[in-house]
């Protein structure tokens, strides 16, 4: 794999992430479309996303617990970055406050926007569409990850994922002329950058998502990049949400170590179960012959092109049709974002209480 092809790939999974994550929560409506969204907000995500993919990729099945944990760390970057953990800018801004955090906004960008949004969806669309299995569906509990390996669940799975975020997106005043526009025109965006892949590997074996990670040399550049980003973050953007007291400060430095640990005993515990087998990357049977025959077992041979990827079409077509229809009816698509975070934020929770457990007890095959 050249790298122009792993920077390639890296744009893409980047804008996927974006996508979902900013113009799916109305943060950016217009992401791909100013200078800000294109120069800083999506070099901040696709740094956070290509470190914390490295890092997890380092255990040959990450489970869905380790990955809650690196979705957690990304969305601590809320508190130094836009203060927005500290000082919201968003939601009730008087509601409970524990250690300097606000309550609300840390559950939902913690516990279920940046894990889910930003970085676990862009790895499973990736994987189960973009590149070769690569552990990560496969370390999904076993009915997810049964479903996720089947076309049918996939095109299910892009249905749910098209209307929840239609929901965040059409949730903000706007009208379902605007809401409708701005999720067209990112998601043609996100649309053009899959069809060069596809074109890239039409005629190829895919790669996995290891092949695409950098080295060390790279990763160590990266990780520069992305503290430089953070320091003038916090001098240039809103400085006044900085807490003047060291106990936030202390809090966060906490949070940041107990989540850093559990991160680095599952992957420690993951890397000395031993490599995933081959069935273990191929949770079900894929439903469409291979095109031609590979090599390795873990690579898939080509991908479909995206008209042809039914999991796909349904995600690309189906959130900019939700978005308009849900902009119709704005107290509809806002009592369904709070339905969402009503369970997905408990949810996330039990994650990080499983991966904190999971990380001490004896051990043993649990996804």
């Amino acid at each position: 794999m050249t790298r122009a092809d792993r920077l390639g790939f890296w744009v893409v999974l980047t804008a996927i992430s974006g996508l979902l994550i900013e113009n799916g929560t109305s943060s950016s409506p217009w992401l791909f479309f100013n200078p800000f969204g294109l120069l800083y907000v999506l070099p901040l995500y696709g740094l956070h996303v290509v470190l914390l993919t490295r890092a997890v990729l380092a255990a040959p099945r990450p489970s869905l617990p380790m990955l809650y944990v690196a979705g957690a760390l990304l969305g601590l970057y809320e508190a130094y970055v836009t203060k927005v953990l500290w000082s919201p800018t968003w939601g009730s801004t008087d509601g409970a406050v524990v250690g300097g955090l606000h309550v609300f906004q840390t559950a939902v960008l913690v516990l279920f926007a940046h894990p889910v949004l930003a970085f676990i969806a862009p790895l499973v669309i990736a994987e189960a569409h973009l590149v070769g299995r690569s552990g990560v569906i496969a370390g999904m509990p076993p009915r997810l990850a049964a479903a996720l390996g089947s076309p049918r669940g996939r095109g299910w799975a892009a249905a749910l994922l098209a209307f929840v975020l239609a929901a965040h997106h059409a949730s903000p005043p706007g009208g379902p002329l605007v809401h409708g526009a701005s999720a067209l025109a990112n998601t043609l965006v996100v649309a053009a950058l899959i069809w060069w892949w596809h074109r890239r590997y039409a005629a190829h074996p895919l790669p996995t998502l290891r092949d695409t990670l950098p080295g060390t040399r790279a990763t160590i550049v990266l990780a520069g990049l992305l503290g430089l980003m953070y320091v003038a973050s916090g001098v240039l953007i809103r400085p006044e949400g900085l807490p003047h007291q060291a106990g936030p400060h202390l809090v966060l430095a906490g949070i940041y170590a107990v989540l850093i640990a559990i991160l680095a005993r599952l992957i420690r515990r993951d890397s000395r179960s031993g490599p995933a087998t081959h069935s273990e990357l191929q949770p079900e049977p894929q439903l469409e012959p291979p095109s031609e025959p590979t090599s390795d077992p873990a690579l898939k041979p080509a991908s479909l092109a995206p008209h042809r990827d039914r999991g796909l079409l349904v995600f690309l077509v189906g959130y900019p049709l939700a978005s308009a229809v849900l902009g119709l009816i704005p107290p509809v698509a806002a009592v369904i974002a709070v339905l969402t975070w009503a369970i997905a934020v408990p949810y996330g929770a039990w994650q990080l209480g499983r991966a904190a457990y999971l990380s001490v007890a004896p051990r043993r095959d649990v996804r």
